[in-house]
């Protein structure tokens, strides 16, 4: 398995404006997802990982 890379809030990930309008839509909706309250803690998202790689 890859090693996770360390993620910096000093140096995000550059910020593209060629993305598509799917994905930008999709964006738009985790945010709006997590506004409204609908999110998961982290513990249950790595237990759901580990079903879904196996």
């Amino acid at each position: 398995m890859a090693k996770a890379k360390k993620f910096e809030l000093e140096s995000p990930a550059p910020i593209l404006d060629e993305e598509d309008e799917e994905t930008l839509a999709a964006i738009d909706k985790g945010i709006r997802d997590a506004k409204a309250g609908r999110t998961i803690p982290a513990e249950e998202m790595r237990r759901r990982l580990r079903e879904w790689v196996g």
